[in-house]
């Protein structure tokens, strides 16, 4: 069988060792390692490997996975399996100037799996001041942008009235400090185009760390170290999570040989706690450490490709193709008219056996021994074997 070849890594043992050596990753269980270890530390559960093991299946042709499929593999399990909770990887804070005489409701349930009830439900609480994440607020509004920006409204998820943004407040070099914004629920308040997450005043600290493609082209070449993505890993320490995920964040849950646990931050994407945790719930203490394991959806940016890659890519496509083809034509074959109509076969010999099909005489007259008549009837057993198979 072939080997499992992945685009935007290597599985060279060498090449792995040169990573680990030259510290362009943790270490053999860094998250972008293709290593039990560090697919276990980025998320991927056995569930998980399993089945995209089992949609890829065996094959003797040498071929490169698109990476796409095993992240594809990665949503539809956690998306089943992990509760939801919001989050914000660059905080902004907002203030809510009109609080006390609008927001009337300030706890809300909220599942904790919109397609699965039996994951429970959780609470959340909003504050006078809360915090909203960064690209979800624009100094420059747009009309394809459908976030906060000065003097627009967007809808506070799971409040269901409309936050509007009245003043940025900045800092030196025009740094933008914070928002101080109102609530708007009335009842001929416009409909909002988009709703925002937000975490409540009392977040849980955390860091969270990003991670890509551990290199810039699908399938790395002799120069692959100078193809190394210097954006393969991304990390916020500053991030901020709804307070409610602090039981599933316990150091204690964490454990470096096991699958940690898993949430889905609301509109970012899939996370597990990492090994590196430190976070005491009991005293508030610590440090909560998340690993994106994949993306909420694949990204709408068509990948860049060298003509040297999509000449490649083409030539699989078409060597494919042709393997197919050939396949499905040897499948009209007999077993018995194999090897004369075979293309692999075709102009070899001169005489079959009437009964059998099984040649008896190479294309020159030379009579074939009993052991090179023994080897083609095997391969002859193979093929009704196949033909079986095929038919069924």
């Amino acid at each position: 069988m072939s080997r499992l070849n992945i685009e935007y890594t290597v599985l060279s043992k060498r090449r792995l060792l040169k990573l680990v050596d030259n510290h362009f990753v943790r270490g053999w269980n860094d998250p972008r390692m293709p290593t039990i270890s560090g697919l276990r530390r980025r998320g991927y559960t056995r569930d998980i490997l399993n089945s995209f093991c089992n949609d890829v299946g065996a094959t003797r042709s040498s071929n490169v996975v698109e990476m796409e499929k095993l992240y594809q593999t990665a949503r539809l399990k956690l998306s089943a399996t992990s509760r939801r909770a919001m989050g914000a990887l660059e905080p902004v804070l907002v203030e809510i100037t009109n609080f006390d005489t609008e927001a009337t409701t300030t706890t809300f349930e909220v599942p904790n799996s919109p397609t699965d009830p039996t994951l429970g439900s959780h609470t959340v609480t909003l504050t006078p001041t809360l915090y909203i994440d960064s690209t979800d607020f624009r100094l420059n509004d747009d009309p394809t942008y459908y976030g906060l920006a000065p003097n627009k409204a967007v809808g506070l998820k799971f409040q269901g009235g409309n936050l509007v943004c009245d003043e940025v407040i900045k800092g030196e070099g025009d740094k933008l400090i914070s928002l101080k914004c109102h609530l708007d629920n009335s009842e001929e308040r416009p409909k909002p185009k988009s709703y925002i997450t937000w975490v409540p005043s009392n977040g849980i600290s955390a860091e969270i760390r990003v991670y890509n493609h551990l290199f810039s082209v699908a399938e790395p070449t002799d120069r692959w170290e100078e193809e190394l993505n210097p954006e393969s890993e991304t990390v916020y320490p500053n991030a901020i999570l709804d307070p409610s995920v602090k039981e599933l964040v316990d150091a204690k849950y964490v454990d470096e040989w096991t699958s940690n646990n898993a949430l889905q931050l609301e509109r970012i994407g899939y996370f597990v706690v990492d090994m590196d945790t430190t976070y005491d719930p009991s005293t508030q203490t610590g440090t909560v450490v998340l690993n994106r394991t994949v993306n909420l959806k694949a990204d709408a940016v068509k990948v860049k490709r060298s003509e040297k890659e999509v000449q490649a890519l083409e030539a699989r496509k078409l060597k494919t193709q042709q393997d197919n083809a050939a396949k499905e034509a040897r499948m009209q074959i007999a077993p018995e008219q194999l090897f004369q109509q075979a293309e692999e076969y075709k102009s070899m010999y001169s005489k079959f056996d009437e009964t059998t099909g099984i040649p008896t005489h190479l294309a020159d007259g030379t009579e074939l021994t009993k052991s090179a008549m023994k080897k083609l009837a095997k391969e002859k057993a193979k093929h009704e074997k196949a033909l079986a198979k095929y038919k069924k």
